[in-house]
């Protein structure tokens, strides 16, 4: 951006920050600072101390460029390695439900990292932007960047813990459906601090994406269940997870809407970033903490199975499973029934037998793993 013209003028408004001219008066004898120059309430400069305001604006506008050029080129680097040697999105929504819980807490990893950088970001004023329809309201350009780069990568972690079930499109469809939302409320906040009708049109193209995530979210419970779960009925942990992410993320409109980014119904500044760090907080602390306890408990579930079936390290090779694999094949998952083909009278027994069996093994260490005794199993 150009120098200021009263800076390159040597003229400064005359509610300038005296604080902010001791670099630039530092040579002036000690107790001058009660002497400036006032003409028509502006300040008047020596052409010294003009010059080195100049210069140390300019050095301050360098170090910015610089900083941000460095960054946005090793944040592709980092992402370029992360895509090149991870394993690929179409082979994990097919794989077994271990790998998919474990690739979704990476992603939540990388949800907890790009939330600490941006949110120690905000301390400093690079990403400072002035709103002056809500009343000279300073916005942290790295909340909604945040946002942009942490949001799709949850709705991408509900894909691939859906599985094969899900169609693939999704993997796509829906981290889109966050990252379009999020990039309007970015353009309203900023195009229509000067165009109103800007800001009306982008909140409500979002509402009308944000429903129709939601639609699209509720349509992936009913394909992971088989059409036995939905929005009101069900206890999977998939259906929990996907409503956990709807509540939380729903009061994120509302709060956009009455901050001076939105209507400025409110401009209580504290009470805005409290309300903004504790939606956050919530949204993504909640989510990740139960994806992690998910694969926490369905890892002691297959370490019982294990130990109980020393000779079975799988369920078997069918039904597009691994060799080896120690995860149920298809609806076991779900909580289906074992294909069992042309089986006898007795072999269902045998098999219900074992199944419940291993059921009550199972619960038996979530037991022992809750009370801190799961060395004891």
């Amino acid at each position: 951006r150009a120098l200021d013209p009263d800076v390159a003028s040597g003229r400064l408004p005359g509610a300038c920050s005296r604080r902010d001219l001791l670099p630039v008066v530092a040579g002036r004898e000690k107790g001058a600072m009660g002497d400036f120059q006032m003409i028509n309430g502006s300040l008047i400069l020596t052409p010294e101390e003009k010059d080195r305001l100049v210069a140390t604006e300019a050095h301050d506008q360098g170090t910015v460029v610089a900083q941000i050029f460095s960054g946005i080129f090793f944040s592709g680097v980092a992402g370029w390695l992360t895509v090149s040697n991870g394993t690929k999105l179409a082979f994990v929504q097919k794989a077994a439900l271990e790998k998919r819980l474990t690739v979704c807490c990476f992603l939540s990893t990388y949800v907890a990292f790009f939330s600490a950088f941006f949110n120690f970001f905000q301390l400093t004023a690079v990403d400072d932007v002035l709103l002056t329809a809500g009343g000279n309201f300073t916005l942290d350009l790295a909340r909604p960047i945040e946002w942009i780069m942490t949001c799709p990568l949850m709705q991408l972690s509900l894909v691939l813990m859906g599985g094969a079930k899900i169609p693939e499109y999704r993997r796509y469809l829906m981290p889109m459906f966050s990252l379009t939302i999020l990039v309007l409320g970015t353009v309203g906040a900023f195009f229509g601090d000067q165009i109103f009708a800007i800001k009306i049109v982008c909140f409500l193209v979002s509402c009308c994406l944000f429903v129709a995530m939601v639609y699209f979210n509720r349509i992936q419970i009913v394909e992971y269940s088989n059409g036995q779960e939905g929005i009101l009925q069900g206890d999977s942990e998939f259906r929990k997870a996907t409503l956990m992410l709807i509540a939380t993320w729903s009061p994120f409109p509302m709060w956009y809407i009455i901050s001076p980014e939105g209507l400025g119904l409110l401009d209580n500044v504290l009470i805005i970033q409290l309300g903004w760090a504790f939606l956050n907080i919530v949204a993504k602390f909640s989510f990740i903490f139960y994806i992690q306890r998910v694969k926490d408990m369905y890892c002691n579930r297959l370490k019982t199975k294990r130990e109980l079936q020393p000779g079975k390290v799988g369920f078997g090779s069918g039904g597009g499973q691994r060799p080896g694999s120690c995860s149920p094949p298809g609806d076991m998952e779900y909580g289906g029934a074992m294909g069992a083909g042309y089986m006898t009278a007795q072999e269902l027994e045998l098999a219900e037998a074992e199944k419940k069996k291993a059921q009550l093994s199972a619960v038996v260490v979530e037991t022992m793993t809750f009370l801190g005794m799961a060395q004891h199993t």
